[in-house]
């Protein structure tokens, strides 16, 4: 490899963090710099809710990953633009970054429905690190909760709430969990099987307004369901973190188009994690994958087929999660070939 290489990862998650590990073992001599705009290192997403229970303390939250030595890592880094002709990254300030090759696995952010964004600035999101900071405190301070949508990290952390003792009302929304969708028998056998919480659940129902009254929410809903809560949370699924690719020429969808090597329309420019729309030469079709197991395993395949390797992305062991007795594909390799397949 040229003396000057430099490989630049946009994100700090699984799959960044595992293709910057990736990178150094198979480049002992190139530069590596990972850019997050995330204000701390690479860290657990799935324990927010056990650290905001107050079950493990905030240092149990880091991921103490020995094999991203000697790759510097700027956190707090906005990337504002890329331009790929150039092989330049402008970041948020302004400062340029050059690199020979791009791993984009910037991730996602919390997905707010079009219907919802008027009342965008009553809704707390609890899906990264920065959010649960903010409201920790708060929540847990709080008695009286309405969430609305019900994806993967809503339902984990209504069951939170619920161990917590806390009263909260949730509105289970088929699109919660975008690009996926519940069907009408998904919907119905999530809400049988909630029904051992001690919870009220809203279904076929929508928010017709939320006023913040006094230091809390008057929840309304179009079938006159009224509500008045300390909170009201949003878990309607994850939009792909991307608005800096936009315009750089390399091809977007919802997500970054990739093909089943992870690579972009561009040359030297990769994609992977819930960011990445993955071509799926038996479907003929893109779409995306999620967990962390998919996350780890896209960003090693990427850093090594930017290396020069072609291996193609295939599925982990884990296919589906288990909501509430409906399963939910976390990748699309294969089917799952049993009922409620989502």
């Amino acid at each position: 490899m040229p003396e000057n290489d430099h490989y630049v990862i946009i994100g700090n998650g699984p799959a960044g963090n595992h293709a910057a590990a990736t990178l150094r073992q198979k480049d002992k001599d190139a530069k590596i710099t990972i850019i997050s705009d995330e204000c701390v290192p690479y860290y657990y997403k799935p324990r927010l809710t056990d650290f905001i229970a107050g079950e493990i303390a905030k240092e149990d939250l880091m991921v103490n990953f020995q094999d991203v030595k000697d790759i510097r890592i700027r956190c707090g880094q906005a990337v504002k633009r890329i331009d790929p002709d150039s092989k330049l990254l402008f970041l948020q300030h302004m400062e340029k970054i050059e690199f020979s090759k791009l791993i984009i696995a910037s991730g996602s952010r919390a997905r707010v429905l079009p219907t919802m964004s008027g009342y965008a600035d009553h809704l707390k999101f609890v899906t990264s690190y920065t959010d649960v900071m903010e409201y920790k405190e708060e929540i847990r301070k709080a008695e009286n909760f309405f969430i609305f949508g019900g994806d993967l990290v809503g339902f984990k952390f209504f069951k939170m709430l619920n161990s917590m003792d806390k009263t909260v009302t949730i509105m289970i929304d088929p699109d919660a969990f975008w690009p996926y969708r519940l069907t009408r028998d998904m919907l119905e056998q999530i809400s049988e099987n909630l029904l051992k919480f001690n919870t009220e659940i809203i279904v076929k129902d929508e928010v017709l307004s939320i006023d913040r009254q006094n230091g809390s929410y008057r929840v309304k809903t179009r079938k006159g369901i009224e509500k008045n809560v300390d909170m009201v949370l949003s878990f309607n699924g994850l939009n792909p973190n991307i608005e800096f690719a936009k315009g750089s020429g390399i091809d977007i969808d919802y997500g970054i188009l990739v093909d089943e090597y992870l690579k972009t329309n561009v040359d030297g420019i990769y994609a992977c994690g819930s960011c990445a729309q993955i071509y799926n030469q038996a479907i003929k079709s893109y779409t995306t994958s999620i967990g962390w197991p998919n996350a780890v395993v896209q960003g090693e395949v990427a850093a090594l087929n930017l290396l020069g390797d072609h291996k193609i992305i295939e599925s982990v062991g884990q296919k589906y999660f288990d909501l509430e007795g409906v399963k939910i594909k976390t990748t699309w390799w294969e089917d799952i070939n049993e009922d409620n397949d989502a």
